[in-house]
């Protein structure tokens, strides 16, 4: 929540009357009257300015009067360029008088301006709010015992199984059974209600397991006992979310043809197997299955209880949130939507009807979704100061290496030191560094609300 404020502006003199017009909670609006002198400076120097890059005919650039500029290009031009040159002067006057910290660009709306009279501005600012975090400390919750159960285990080993299944071709060329993997080309054939053809023209290869939910029942019951070489026409229905609307719930038709059938083929689950991860029994290989799924669990549990702590935190605490900054996590969410739909080719209507939602509950949802999590920073931010929790240069720079392990765990030595220098400039340049130290410090508070909470051990739990 960080804002990038205008440069130091050089005064022009005359002294602005500056009065506070407005207040709401947080969001101010000052009233400023701007001297005639300074506004006819700000003009004359903004016409210095865009006269040097206009051209005017019979003239260098820069040089023609100020009345033959205007009667080519207007004033327009000029008065633009003198409240582009306003903006910063009145908005360092008001810091240098009232020291606020605003959390977003300072918005100015012009009340009056215009040459040889004193002008009036509104600037509009949103700062902090007042916080009431409330009691954060010794927050009561309970922690659900972990456990995992036997199929579990065998699930895990059995996934670990078929990383290691082999796939070789029939001896015989046999109709196809349950479980078999097909290699299928899969050909459009017509789609639509007037049968026109928009889907991919090129045939497409694609293996499937035969019974598996890969692909429609209608695949499964036409290709159960096929040959290799044996070509059937099978319809289906594509699903409404289809990113081709004019196709979305048709059926369409196809031209399938199978080119291979092979056998899947599992390794037997036995010491041998368990030597492949350096284990010499099965049972031990088991055993640490058993251990790793534990650990996820355990680390999923406390996850859970560190966001209903602070979830229960914020619910006890008081904010008033900036509508200004509600208004803007909410476009910023329709924004992000957007994006996602046009990734996946989906239109908002289809996400509407899947979610039965109308328009204005999905704008309602969206809204209430950004002022919490809003209200969740400003708790955390002020939770942050009162205990004086902050982040250090060391931290950062081991969460940079550990950002750039994850992209290569092989980066060692100076390979591993140039890219973090990379990461490090590159995040500076975005100007993002300070998003990733401020979440950085909000996971710190985190981690102290979760030991200051009273945790009790709650009922068994297999959290799948």
């Amino acid at each position: 929540m960080r804002v990038r404020v205008p440069p130091l502006a050089p005064f022009y003199g005359g002294k602005m009357q500056i009065k506070l017009d407005k207040k709401e909670n947080s969001e101010l609006t000052f009233e400023i009257e701007i001297p005639k002198e300074t506004v006819n400076d700000l003009f004359a120097k903004a016409f210095k300015k865009v006269a040097r890059e206009a051209q005017v005919p019979g003239f260098r650039k820069g040089k023609a009067p100020r009345k033959i500029f205007e009667k080519k290009y207007g004033k327009k031009r000029i008065k633009e360029e003198a409240a582009k040159q306003l903006y910063p002067l009145v908005y360092n006057k008001i810091q240098e008088k009232e020291k606020i910290n605003p959390l977003t660009t300072p918005h100015m709306e012009l009340v009056k301006f215009s040459e040889n009279e004193a002008a009036v501005v509104k600037l509009k600012i949103v700062t902090k709010p007042d916080v009431d975090a409330g009691s954060y400390k010794g927050v009561k919750t309970k922690r659900k015992k972990i456990k995992v159960e036997e199929e579990e285990v065998n699930q895990a080993l059995n996934n670990l199984q078929r990383n290691y299944a082999e796939y070789p071709p029939l001896l015989e060329n046999r109709p196809t059974q349950e479980g078999d993997w097909l290699r299928l080309e899969i050909a459009p054939v017509s789609a639509g209600k007037e049968g026109i053809l928009s889907l991919r023209k090129n045939k497409e290869d694609i293996w499937y397991k035969l019974g598996s939910e890969q692909l429609p029942p209608s695949f499964h019951r036409e290709l159960l006992g096929a040959k290799v070489g044996d070509e059937k026409p099978i319809e289906t229905m594509l699903p409404p979310e289809h990113p081709q609307k004019e196709l979305a719930g048709e059926k369409i038709n196809l031209q399938v043809k199978v080119k291979d059938i092979r056998k899947e083929r599992l390794p037997e689950l036995n010491d041998e197997f368990a030597k492949r991860f350096n284990f010499d029994t099965i049972e031990l290989l088991k055993n640490r299955i058993k251990e790793d799924i534990t650990s996820f669990k355990e680390r999923k549990e406390e996850e859970r209880v560190k966001m209903e702590i602070l979830e229960k935190i914020v619910k006890n605490s008081r904010v008033d949130v900036p509508p200004t900054l509600v208004e803007k996590g909410l476009q910023e969410k329709h924004r992000e939507l957007e994006e996602e739909l046009q990734k996946r080719k989906m239109s908002k209507n289809t996400v509407l009807e899947q979610q039965k939602l109308t328009e204005d509950e999905l704008n309602k949802r969206f809204r209430t979704q950004a002022e919490l999590e809003l209200k969740t920073l400003f708790v955390l931010d002020k939770i942050a100061h009162e205990e004086k929790i902050e982040v250090t240069e060391k931290e950062v720079e081991e969460r940079l290496h550990l950002l750039v392990q994850r992209q290569d765990k092989t980066t060692e030595g100076e390979e591993k030191q140039r890219r973090v220098k990379e990461l490090k400039e590159n995040l500076i340049k975005e100007g993002s560094m300070l998003n990733l130290i401020e979440r950085m410090r909000n996971e710190k508070v985190i981690e102290f609300l979760y030991s200051q909470a009273q945790i009790s051990e709650g009922i068994l739990s297999s959290l799948k």
